[in-house]
C-alpha cells in the first residue's frame, strides 16, 4: 500500500510540474515550483532517496550544510535546507521550460569567452558545472555563442529497479529541450566511450561537464570548499582537458530579482598543466549554499578529507 501511495504521488506530481512548466505563465510556473519544493522538504522527498531505499537525501543534505557552515545556529540551516529543495524543484521547472526560458537570458557571450580563440587550432572547450543555481539556462547561454554544445549525463533515472517511469519522463524531456537551446548538441551519457568526447572537443564543440561527483582515488580537481572541505571531483573532466588540450570555463547561473545572472571564468592562454580553478564555485556556495542543490554529495567525503571509500552522485545533467 505504501510503495502505491508512493508511486501515484510521484506520477502526480511529475505530470503536474510538467503540464505547468508546458503550458503556466513562466512567474506562475516558478511560484509553483517554489511551492513544490516547499512541500518536498516538509515531506523529505527526493527522487534519489525513493528510487533506490539506500541515500537518505535530507540528512546527508543537513549533514553536508553543517561542514558548508558549523558557524551558523541551527535554524539558519534549517531554511537553507528548505531552499535546497527550492532551488532543486525550481531547476527541474526550469528544465522543463527551458524553451520558454531561452528569450529571458542575459546577452549572449562572445565566442571568445566560452571556446578556442586560435581558431586556427580549432579547439573545443570543456565547461565545468556543478549542480548549482540554475544550471540548465546556464547551458542554454554558453550555447547562444553559436558553439555547438554537448553534455555529459547519465541514465541513473532508467537503471534505479522500481523508479517511477515519471521521473525518466521529466530528465528525458529536459534533454530534450537542451537539444532544441544547443546547437545541435547531442546528450552525451557518462558511461560512452571517452573518445566520443574527445574527437567532438577536437573538433571545436565543445562540451558541458557537471563535477561535483565526489571520487574517491585517482588523479581529481581538488576544490576547497567552505568549511573548510577540501573536496575531489570528477576527474574525468581533468583528464578531457589535458587530453585534447582543450580550453575550460567556469560556469553558473543563478535567478533572482526577475533575472537570471551568469557567472563565467575562463582558462588563460597559457600552454601548461595547471588544473582549472573552480573557486568561484567555491565562492558561489560559501554566499548561498541552499543554491547547490547536489549538497548531499558532500556528505560521502569523510570529514577528516580523506576520500576513501564509495563514489556518488548528486542528480544528473
Amino acid at each position: 500500500m505504501r510503495r502505491w501511495i508512493q508511486g501515484t504521488f510521484v506520477a502526480l506530481d511529475a505530470a503536474v510540474l510538467m503540464l505547468v512548466a508546458h503550458h503556466l505563465p513562466l512567474r506562475l510556473g516558478r511560484g509553483w515550483a517554489t511551492v513544490r519544493g516547499v512541500i518536498h522538504a516538509g515531506l523529505g522527498y527526493d527522487w534519489l532517496s525513493s528510487g533506490t531505499g539506500r541515500y537518505s537525501v535530507r540528512p546527508m543534505a543537513w549533514r553536508s550544510l553543517f561542514r558548508l557552515a558549523p558557524e551558523q545556529p541551527p535554524w539558519r540551516r534549517l531554511v537553507w535546507l528548505v531552499g535546497r529543495y527550492i532551488h532543486f524543484s525550481r531547476a527541474e521547472w526550469e528544465g522543463l521550460a527551458l524553451p520558454r526560458l531561452a528569450d529571458s537570458l542575459p546577452p549572449a557571450p562572445s565566442r571568445g569567452e566560452t571556446a578556442d580563440r586560435h581558431t586556427a587550432c580549432r579547439r573545443g572547450t570543456v565547461h565545468f558545472m556543478f549542480h548549482y543555481g540554475s544550471l540548465y539556462p546556464a547551458v542554454a547561454w554558453l550555447a547562444k555563442s553559436g558553439s555547438k554544445t554537448h553534455w555529459i549525463t547519465s541514465d541513473i533515472y532508467d537503471r534505479i529497479p522500481g523508479l517511477s517511469p515519471w521521473i525518466g519522463k521529466i530528465h528525458r524531456c529536459i534533454n530534450r529541450n537542451l537539444c532544441l537551446c544547443t546547437n545541435g548538441g547531442e546528450m552525451m551519457l557518462s558511461t560512452q566511450n571517452v573518445r566520443d568526447v574527445y574527437r567532438r572537443l577536437r573538433a571545436g564543440e565543445d562540451v558541458v561537464i557537471v563535477v561535483d561527483r565526489t571520487v574517491a582515488t585517482g588523479s581529481a580537481i581538488m576544490i576547497d570548499l567552505p568549511g573548510p572541505c577540501r573536496v575531489p571531483l570528477a576527474r574525468g573532466a581533468w583528464t578531457a582537458v589535458r587530453a585534447t588540450r582543450s580550453h575550460w570555463t567556469v560556469t553558473a547561473c543563478e535567478y533572482r530579482r526577475g533575472r537570471f545572472h551568469i557567472f563565467h571564468e575562463r582558462s588563460s592562454e597559457r600552454e601548461d598543466d595547471s588544473t582549472p580553478n573552480l573557486q568561484l564555485i567555491s565562492r558561489l556556495i560559501a554566499g548561498a549554499p541552499y543554491r547547490w542543490w547536489a549538497c548531499h554529495v558532500l556528505d560521502f567525503v569523510p570529514a577528516d578529507n580523506r576520500p576513501s571509500g564509495a563514489t556518488a552522485s548528486g542528480p544528473d545533467l
